[in-house]
């Protein structure tokens, strides 16, 4: 009988009832409770017993959660007289067997929701609040959820919540809009007028727009004749285009100076065309900007621009 499995001998009543969680809660509020006291001595008595196993010299120790002694095949809870049936005593034994219903029905009914200590319903403390009786809790002032007077709030509190949303959405908006925007010194470099009154003819004046170099050449009727001259080859050329598409008007040749190989700067009247010759790596563009020998696979570039009158153009 020393420290003997708790299937053999419990140390403690060992009586329960086996009903539904729906059941046991009927039965708290049908159940007839002891009456209230307001001294320890007219406390009631528990009858349960003692949990806790004498072990070695009879010392009082918390070990019977964690030594747990059952044999292989415990003996069968008797349920009739209320004894508890748990772990190894329901799937070790027969006592969950019925032969009225499938096997797992019969086995759920042994889960430790549906247990209960004999005169739990009666005894066992069942508090509502923690406010002593005459404090004032707003228990009774709270309205129940889904009352009619709720719903004001409820639509405040919509209301308010999306307009703050809203603001926050339309804050971080503004904020990244703002961020990207160009500031107004790139917006002013963006857009240049060019005097055109003092270009010589056949010079190559060069502009700075938006930290590029632009040429603009006020071409001789020679350079002008020697362009309009090779638009029969224009389709043969890496990218074809004839002297009308590359000039707005002939006198004035307006490209980006930038050589589109490797992007160095292009020097003029050189080249085996007179035109633009990039030494970097040997390409050479002809009186219209195009791409005529050497490695760049494009003519120089056209800046976006349009003459505001004779002599003034602007780039941007």
């Amino acid at each position: 009988d020393f420290n003997a499995p708790s299937s053999q001998k419990a140390l403690y009543l060992n009586k329960f009832v086996q009903k539904t969680p729906a059941e046991h809660k009927a039965d708290v509020k049908n159940a007839v409770r002891a009456p209230a006291v307001h001294d320890t001595k007219d406390l009631i008595r528990s009858h349960a017993g003692d949990p806790h196993q004498t072990y070695g010299i009879g010392e009082w120790r918390h070990i019977h959660y964690d030594v747990v002694r059952e044999p292989t095949f415990p003996r069968k809870p008797d349920v009739a007289n209320g004894e508890l049936a748990s772990g190894a005593t329901v799937t070790r034994t027969d006592v969950w067997h019925d032969p009225k219903e499938p096997a797992i029905v019969s086995v759920a009914k042994f889960s430790p929701e549906n247990y209960r200590p004999v005169g739990w319903a009666e005894n066992a403390p069942q508090p509502i609040t923690t406010v002593p009786d005459g404090v004032l809790d707003f228990r009774t002032n709270r309205l129940p959820i889904g009352h009619a007077d709720r719903r004001p709030w409820i639509y405040f509190l919509a209301a308010s919540t999306g307009f703050i949303m809203a603001s926050l959405v339309r804050t971080v908006a503004c904020k990244l809009v703002h961020t990207m925007w160009p500031a107004k010194d790139v917006w002013a470099a963006g857009i240049v007028e060019v005097d055109l009154r003092p270009v010589r003819e056949g010079q190559n004046f060069v502009v700075k727009w938006r930290s590029k170099p632009v040429f603009i050449r006020r071409r001789t009727p020679d350079m002008i004749e020697k362009a309009k001259k090779d638009d029969p080859l224009a389709p043969s050329m890496r990218e074809p285009a004839t002297d009308a598409e590359r000039c707005k008007k002939p006198e004035w040749l307006i490209v980006i100076g930038v050589c589109t190989h490797l992007g160095c700067i292009p020097q003029p009247d050189a080249g085996n065309w007179g035109g633009y010759f990039c030494p970097c790596h040997g390409s050479h563009y002809d009186h219209a900007g195009r791409m005529r020998q050497g490695p760049a696979p494009k003519n120089l570039e056209l800046p976006p621009y349009q003459f505001l009158d004779e002599f003034t153009v602007k780039l941007g």
